[in-house]
Order: C-alpha cells, then structure tokens, then sequence
C-alpha cells in the first residue's frame, strides 16, 4: 500500500471529458430478479472496493447514491470518487480508473481478475469514454461461452475482439429476435456493433444501472499508481 498520495496534478486540475466505467457481476445460483433486489450491504461494499485491483486503500465513506444519479467528473479529486453496490447475488462498481486510450485494457485486465476470484459467476465490464473522441472497452465472461473483449475508438481501426458475441448471447439464452427487441445492432464489423447494448443485455434483469430505489455505497479512494498514472494520461491532460 502506498504511504502517499500518488497525484502528479493538482486537486483542482480540470477533468476533459466524460463517460461511464462499470463492473457488475452476478453470482450463481443466478436470480431473475422479478422479485426485486435485496437491500444494499455497505460492509460488503467496503470489502469489495478494498480488494478491487485500481484501488489502494479505501480512504473515507461519503453519502450513498443511486445507480442512476449521475457521475460528477469536474476536477481531479472527483477521479477518486467511486461507487460500489452490493444487494445479494449482483455486485457492481463504477471507478473513473477503468476508463482507457487503448494501450491498458483495465477492463479485460479487472473482468479477468474477478473470474478468478468468482469462479462460475457472470461478469460484465464497460468503460465508454468521450475525450473529444470516444474509446469503448467492454469485456463479458459468463459460463458456457469463451470470453468476450472488444476495445477500440469508435469507428476506426485498429480494433481488438477476442470470443464471439453471439456465443456469449446464447449462452445467456438470449435470441436474436430479443436482441432486436431491445433495438441492440450487432455489426458484423465489430466497429459498429453497440458495445454498451452488447454489455447490458448480458446484464439482463441483474442489470442494477438504471434502478433509482437501490443504494450504493460511495468511497473516496487512493488509486493505485498504474491506475492513476492512466487517469491523468487519459482525464487530466495538460495544457
């Protein structure tokens, strides 16, 4: 653990951009949910994010959020903000450290991580950021399927993609025809597919973003270097 803090930039250093970078995992046996979650535990919470791979030390408890109150990115100390909920069988985490330029994959790198600590458990990460231009990284692993990565600017190539989507789709049991009811498109050039639609269908009903009764836990965190020495790369350029 790190004795101090590991920041190059100032706290009030403006943050460039926005976006959205969420783990959420789903342990088996796995629910349907049509009952509704179980209430947030915040000790669980705690232990989650002080065992997650971005972050150093947990560092203070600030006031619980919902999952579709939105993310604050306006200067630097708002990087060290992360949000953690648990309600039973679902975890999920979002954490500004996930985001990448393409030269990281902290994605892949955390999604893989969890596998091995959950085994058997269904697991989705997406991080979609907007810098002027918008990186999508998103990575499923769930039983039954190879694992699914995909990462790349939008549009443009080069593009990574590693494991077929619709292996991981049927996996899940989900057809084409509710892919195409939930308006998901699915390019055969990976360039195109909605990744961020990809990643919530294999969410499915355990899918806690967008449900404005739950609570989550809110942490200010100490990164850990690599991790912080990405997010001033990536929201705190210079100039």
């Amino acid at each position: 653990m790190a004795d101090t803090d590991p920041w190059i930039r100032p706290p009030d250093h403006r943050v460039w951009g926005s976006g959205d970078a969420t783990i959420t995992l789903v342990l088996p046996p796995f629910p349907d949910r049509s009952e509704g979650f179980p209430a947030h535990d915040p000790a669980a919470a705690r232990r989650f994010a002080e065992d997650f791979g971005t972050i150093d030390a947990v560092l203070e408890e600030l006031t619980p959020l919902s999952p579709v109150d939105p993310v604050v990115l306006e200067t630097r100390t708002d990087l060290d903000v992360v949000r953690v909920g648990c309600w039973g069988n679902v975890i999920a985490l979002a954490d500004p450290a996930l985001a990448d330029n393409g030269d990281a994959h902290p994605v892949r790198e955390q999604v893989r991580a969890l596998a091995e600590r959950y085994p058997g458990a269904r697991i989705v990460g997406s991080a979609h950021v907007d810098t002027g231009e918008t990186h999508a990284e998103d990575a499923v692993v769930v039983p039954g399927a190879p694992a699914l990565h995909s990462a790349g600017w939008s549009g443009e190539e080069p593009w990574t993609l590693t494991g077929d989507v619709w292996a991981v789709l049927d996996a899940l049991g989900i057809t084409p025809e509710a892919v195409e009811e939930e308006d998901v498109e699915i390019d055969e050039d990976p360039r195109f597919t909605e990744w961020e639609g990809v990643s919530r269908l294999a969410q499915g009903p355990c899918r806690p973003w967008g449900r404005k009764e739950l609570r989550m836990s809110v942490f200010r965190v100490r990164h850990t270097e690599a991790a912080t020495r990405r997010m001033e790369e990536i929201w705190l350029p210079e100039g």
